[in-house]
Order: C-alpha cells, then sequence, then structure tokens
C-alpha cells in the first residue's frame, strides 16, 4: 500500500516539475526586413536660431507665442522611389510645459529648472513637392496600418509614435505613395511658458533639440 502511493507521489512530482519546466520558457520569434535603397534627409538652413526676446514682452498668466518665424525645406533624396514616413524625436523631452499647438518640442530648462516653453515644426504642403507634383500630407499609426485623408493643411511632426506620409493627391486614406525626391515646406515657431513661472533675473538660453528621421514602410 505504502508502495502505490510511493509511486502515485512520484509521478505527481514528475508532472508537476515537468509543467512547471515547460512554463518557464516562451519563444520569441524576431521579423522585419531590410530595404534594398535608402533615402537622405537634409536640411535647407540647418539650425535654428531665434533673437533675443525681451522679458518684458512675455505675458504673465498665460503663454506668449513668440511672432517670430522661421521657414525652411527638409529636404528627402533617395536611391529609387520609396515609401516612407517621417517623424520627430524631442531630445530635450519633458521641458516643454505647454501644448498649446499639436506636438510641443521642449526648450530646455532655465537656470533655476524651470520649463521654458516649446518650439514647433510644421510642415506645410502648399509649400512641398513630390517628385514635383503638389504634396499633400497624412498622419498615419505608427506602424504605418491607417492613414486619416491626405490634405493640403499644415501639419505638425509628430514626436509621440503616429508618422507623416505625403502623397500627390487629395484626400486618399491609402496613405503615403513612393517617393524618390521630396521638398517639404517647413515652419519653426516658439512658445514661451507662462512668465510668473519662469525666473527672469537673468539671461534664458533656449536650448531645444530635435531630429526628424526617416521610417521606412
Amino acid at each position: 500500500m505504502n508502495t502505490i502511493k510511493s509511486v502515485v507521489a512520484a509521478a505527481l512530482l514528475a508532472s508537476t516539475a515537468t509543467s512547471a519546466i515547460a512554463a518557464s520558457s516562451v519563444d520569441l520569434a524576431v521579423t522585419g526586413s531590410i530595404v534594398p535603397m535608402s533615402c537622405t534627409p537634409t536640411l535647407s538652413r540647418g539650425d535654428v536660431v531665434f533673437s533675443k526676446i525681451s522679458s518684458s514682452d512675455l505675458k504673465t498668466g498665460a503663454h506668449t507665442m513668440i511672432a517670430q518665424e522661421h521657414l525652411q525645406t527638409l529636404n528627402i533624396n533617395c536611391q529609387a522611389a520609396t515609401l516612407f514616413g517621417i517623424r520627430g524625436v524631442d531630445n530635450r523631452a519633458g521641458t516643454h510645459g505647454n501644448s498649446m499647438f499639436v506636438t510641443p518640442y521642449g526648450l530646455g530648462l532655465t537656470p533655476s529648472g524651470e520649463k521654458t516653453g516649446a518650439h514647433y515644426l510644421e510642415v506645410y504642403p502648399t509649400r512641398s513637392t513630390v517628385d514635383g507634383k503638389p504634396a499633400f500630407v497624412t498622419v498615419g499609426t505608427e506602424d504605418g496600418s491607417s492613414w486619416i485623408p491626405s490634405s493640403s493643411g499644415e501639419r505638425g511632426i509628430r514626436n509621440f509614435g503616429p508618422l507623416l506620409g505625403f502623397n500627390d493627391t487629395l484626400g486618399v486614406t491609402t496613405g503615403p505613395i513612393p517617393i524618390k525626391d521630396a521638398a517639404l515646406g517647413l515652419k519653426h515657431y516658439l512658445v514661451i511658458n507662462d512668465a510668473a513661472t519662469l525666473t527672469l533675473n537673468e539671461e534664458v538660453l533656449l536650448d531645444g533639440s530635435a531630429s526628424i528621421e526617416v521610417v521606412y514602410l
């Protein structure tokens, strides 16, 4: 009788051990692809320098949109027609302190550690072309699986996942088309945070930094 119990107990232990071993691992597949062509983004002006802003021109109790604007062109040149989107990376993430418009990028901190404000990067389709044709911009999910209708309205370059894509046709929801050469009109502008939240008894340097990435689809 004791022998039978021992055999049953051993079998149960063996079964439990097998289940524990099976449950302690999991398979993972890694997929993707290497594309045969590449695209090179360049900026017509490069870094953007705003002139000095007087603290007396800043609002108390509200954000201040600075009247200065800078325009330039983002050129994306590919070896062959390529399907791509673009997105931004905020290299000063967490320092903007406002979201007056879509997709703020941080301007760094004051010497006292306060969030200075935000700069914005927008694409203007009316100043853009794709392979020599008028450009229309669409916004897609991070993986490019769905897109809103392409339009001629300006769009901020997203830095939180969604992509901007480009098409030569208005109102389509199929996303971007393969493009060899894109010339995208950019506008840069600033919004400074409420002056009441900033220590302005010394010069405050604006320290924005962003990257624009080409994402192959």
